[in-house]
C-alpha cells in the first residue's frame, strides 16, 4: 500500500449538552449526528465531521488535567511554537502611523504597498523569480497562512471529482487535516523515512491514488523534525500535480528559520526550472510572518500562485473571511521590507540550538535540526514522559502522537516522541533543557 490510512481516536463531545448518535461507519470512522439540546428546548443537528478531529492542544489539556505540576518550581511552557521574542519596534510604529485607517474594510488581495513588499521580499530571497511574479496577479495577503491552508482545500476539491483525497505528511499541522474533512475530502498520509527526519515518499503513490489526490499538503522546513525537501522533490510533487489535475500546497512558514543554510523554496525551484509563463501552475506557496518576524499576533502572511488560483482564493476571502486590517497590513509590509530583524531572530535561535547541544547532545534520541525552532525526541513513550516531566519537572511539552496519525493497526509512529518549542530566552531555554535532560 503506498499510504497510510488510519481512524483518529474519537475527539471528546462538543459540550456536555451534546448527543451524538451512530449512524454509520464510513473508512473506519464513525459518522455521526450531532445533536444540541438546550434547557430551553433547543434541537440543533450540528456537522457530524467536526467529531473527526480535536486540537492537539486540547488533548494535551486532557492528558494533563490529572496532574499537578511539581511544586516549588517555576513552570516552563515548551509545548507551543509560540515566540517570545518580542517583535521589532517597526511594527509598532507602522500599526501607529496609521492608525487613521481602522475606520477602513480591509482589501482581501492586500495594499499595493503591501504587495510590492512581498514582491520585492520575493525578489530577494528567491532571486530566480525576480521579475516573474506580478504582484497583482500572482500574490495576495492572507490572515496567516493558517487560514490560507484551511481554504486551500476549499478551493481544491471539486464535488465532481470521485472519492477525493488530500495527501499531507505525517506527522503533520493540525489543519491540513481538518481542511480536507471539513471539504469533504479525505486525509490520506504519505509515507516517511522515520527518525530522524521523517522524509515523506512520493515515489510511494499510485496511479489510483492520484488519479483521486485533490491537493497535496506539504511543509519545508517541517514542523514538527525540521526535515527540508530537497529540489527535486519539489518539482517532482509539482510534475505529478500537473500530471493529475491537482492543488499543491507549500507550507512554508519556517522558510527563515534555519540553522546554517536555508532551505530550497519552492518558488525558487520552480523558477529556476521552468522559464514558460506557466511556471506556477497547480501551485500555492504559503510564507507568514509569525516565526519570522515573532508576530503571531498580527494574523498575517501572503499566498503566490498562479493568477486563476490567487483570484479563486480572493474570491472566497472576499466573500467568506476576514481579512488583514489596513494598519496591519502596514506593519506587515513594514516587516518584509526589513531582514535586519531576522538575522538577529536566527542568531538567538542559534543559541538555543546550541543550549540543547549542550543538554542533550549525548542522548541517542537527539538531533539537531537544520531548520525550524522545535525538537522532536525520541523517547521511549511520548505521553507518559509527558505526564511526568509536569508531574516531577513543572516542564509542559507534546507528545508527538497528537501530531501523528495512527495506523490501520493501531500503531502510531509519533509515539516515541515529544516536541520541544524552543521559543524562550536563554534563561529559560537552559532551565527547561536541564529539567528535561535530568528525567531522561
Amino acid at each position: 500500500m503506498p499510504i497510510v490510512a488510519a481512524p483518529q481516536a474519537r475527539a471528546p463531545a462538543l459540550a456536555t449538552n451534546v448527543r451524538v448518535a451512530p449512524i454509520c461507519v464510513d473508512a473506519g470512522y464513525d459518522c455521526r449526528v450531532t445533536t444540541l439540546r438546550s434547557g430551553s428546548g433547543m434541537n440543533l443537528q450540528l456537522n457530524e465531521r467536526l467529531e473527526r478531529f480535536e486540537s492537539p492542544f486540547r488533548k494535551l489539556d486532557l492528558l494533563l488535567s490529572d496532574v499537578v505540576p511539581a511544586p516549588g518550581l517555576r513552570p516552563v511552557t515548551m509545548h507551543v511554537g509560540e515566540p517570545q521574542d518580542s517583535p521589532p519596534p517597526l511594527l509598532a510604529e507602522a500599526v501607529a502611523a496609521h492608525a487613521n485607517a481602522w475606520n477602513r474594510y480591509p482589501p482581501s488581495l492586500g495594499t499595493p504597498e503591501f504587495l510590492a513588499a512581498v514582491a520585492g521580499y520575493i525578489g530577494r530571497h528567491y532571486p530566480a523569480a525576480r521579475g516573474r511574479i506580478a504582484a497583482d496577479r500572482h500574490l495576495s495577503s492572507v490572515a496567516s497562512t493558517r487560514e490560507a491552508l484551511y481554504l486551500a482545500a476549499a478551493l481544491a476539491v471539486s464535488p465532481s471529482r470521485a472519492a477525493p483525497l488530500a495527501l499531507m505528511p505525517n506527522p503533520f499541522y493540525q489543519t491540513y487535516r481538518v481542511a480536507a474533512i471539513m471539504a469533504e475530502a479525505e486525509p490520506q498520509y504519505l509515507r516517511h523515512s522515520g527518525f530522524p527526519m521523517f522524509a515523506v515518499d512520493l515515489d510511494a503513490l499510485d496511479e489510483a491514488t492520484l488519479q483521486r489526490t485533490a491537493v497535496l499538503y506539504l511543509c519545508s522546513p517541517s514542523n514538527p523534525d525540521g526535515r527540508v525537501m530537497p529540489a527535486q522533490q519539489i518539482l517532482q510533487a509539482v510534475t505529478l500535480a500537473r500530471r493529475h489535475g491537482f492543488l499543491v500546497v507549500f507550507d512554508e512558514c519556517y522558510a527563515e528559520l534555519y540553522d546554517r543554510e536555508r532551505a530550497p523554496g519552492a518558488l525558487e525551484v520552480l523558477a529556476a526550472s521552468d522559464p514558460t509563463e506557466g511556471w506556477l501552475d497547480n501551485v500555492l506557496v504559503l510564507h507568514s510572518l509569525s516565526k519570522r518576524s515573532s508576530a503571531a499576533g498580527l494574523r498575517s502572511g501572503f499566498a503566490a500562485g498562479p493568477a486563476a488560483v490567487i483570484a479563486a482564493l480572493n474570491r472566497l476571502r472576499l466573500n467568506g473571511t476576514a481579512c488583514t486590517p489596513v494598519p496591519l497590513l502596514a506593519a506587515a509590509t513594514a516587516l518584509w521590507s526589513d531582514d535586519a530583524h531576522v538575522e538577529a531572530m536566527r542568531a538567538r535561535l542559534r543559541a538555543r540550538f546550541d543550549i540543547a547541544d549542550r543538554h542533550l547532545g549525548g542522548y541517542a534520541g537527539y538531533y539537531r535540526p537544520p531548520c525550524g525552532f522545535f525538537l522532536w525526541l525520541r523517547v521511549d513513550d511520548g505521553a507518559a514522559i509527558t505526564r511526568r516531566l509536569w508531574a516531577e519537572r513543572a516542564l509542559r511539552v507534546l507528545p508527538g502522537e497528537y501530531l501523528t496519525q495512527p495506523a490501520t493497526d493501531g500503531s502510531n509512529d509519533g509515539r516515541q516522541f515529544i516536541r520541544i518549542a524552543l521559543v524562550h530566552a536563554p534563561e529559560t531555554t537552559d532551565e527547561g533543557l536541564r529539567r528535561l535532560a535530568s528525567l531522561l
